[in-house]
């Protein structure tokens, strides 16, 4: 029976060691680095989002891109790169010259997932990227629309089964962390269900609001406002314990269905070959960004989870158990994309 990861002991491990472990020191870094066109930075950063603009990814790269832009004091934009399931921008962010100025705001899905789910990626995550910090996880909520009456898991479950032309899911695109999360759910639940697949969270949220699709699940900074709107009905989340944000909404083991939890992660990457004085220098930026307490505060609101600050070296560790985490369990569920 497939299963979603529990969080390994290494990656318990990789993240309780971040809140005591001591990061390199900040005054090794020069505010200003040299390199071969000068010094660092010196014009605008671009942080490509391989998604469309409005979703989880998007806004959160967003929030932390105006006090990035304050503590390089050059400007930081985004360039949201949509397509594939993320592979179209972070390719681009892969070929980018290595000079600390094209950066992938990326997550779990392109870096892991996609090479269990894309026979040939062009791009390879561990080679051509460099990490440069990790920002948030990112809990997913399992959502109906309102108009369905549907209000608990077995309920959902009964009218999947009962009526399997309707028996569909969104996600935001193939091998999105929605995608991935609603294939799981439908395996261990044991319904059969089909992936309709979109071109961002926007279209996707439309179509379910309208009962065009069954269920779907997203990031809270996405789903809660439209659940607060009552156009949605949560149903479960797919975390070990009950958010904040959405305290009355039980978790999947409260609801029934043992064992499942489904999650992403937000992090930046730089392409292979940029110098280590440059990735040290954008570490410390990113996280001081995570670390300003009116971002604390956006963060908090959009419902996910502030990683805390990692070096370069433990981000690296983080994503080593990750891959190896992920990798196999999505070639285990047999779902090709191409």
């Amino acid at each position: 029976m497939l299963k979603t990861s529990p969080v390994s002991t290494s990656r318990r491990t990789l993240v309780k060691a971040a809140l005591i472990a001591p990061l390199a020191p900040l005054a090794s870094l020069a505010p200003m680095l040299a390199h071969a066109d000068g010094p660092y930075p010196g014009q605008t950063v671009k942080l490509v989002v391989p998604f469309p603009a409005g979703g989880n990814t998007d806004i959160i790269a967003r929030i932390l891109a105006k006090t990035m832009a304050e503590d390089l004091r050059q400007p930081v934009v985004i360039d949201n790169k949509a397509g594939a399931g993320g592979n179209i921008g972070v390719d681009m962010v892969a070929k980018a010259a290595p000079d600390g100025y094209t950066l992938a705001y990326s997550t779990l899905s392109t870096y892991a997932l996609n090479v269990g789910l894309y026979s040939k990626l062009p791009y390879d995550p561990v080679k051509d990227l460099m990490p440069v910090a990790l920002t948030i996880e990112v809990p997913l909520v399992l959502v109906v629309p309102s108009s369905s009456g549907i209000r608990t898991l077995p309920e959902l479950l009964r009218q999947l089964k009962a009526q399997p032309a309707r028996a569909n899911y969104a996600s935001a695109g193939n091998g999105t962390s929605s995608h991935i999360a609603c294939h799981l759910f439908a395996s261990m639940a044991g319904v059969e269900v089909q992936h309709v697949p979109y071109k961002g969270t926007a279209p996707a949220m439309t179509d379910l609001i309208a009962g065009t699709v069954a269920f779907a699940m997203d990031a809270p900074s996405v789903v809660n406002p439209l659940i607060k709107a009552g156009r949605l009905n949560a149903i479960a989340v797919a975390v070990p314990k009950r958010m904040k944000t959405l305290p009355d909404i039980p978790t999947f083991d409260e609801a029934g269905l043992k064992g499942y939890r489904a999650y992403s992660w937000n992090a930046i990457w730089a392409p292979a070959g940029t110098p280590t004085a440059i990735l040290d220098r954008l570490n410390a930026s990113v996280n001081k960004a995570m670390a300003d307490p009116a971002n604390q505060r956006q963060i908090d609101e959009a419902g996910v989870v502030a990683y805390p600050a990692m070096n370069r070296s433990q981000v690296e560790a983080f994503m080593k158990a990750e891959y190896e985490t992920w990798v196999p369990l999505v070639r285990a569920m047999k779902v090709r994309l191409d």
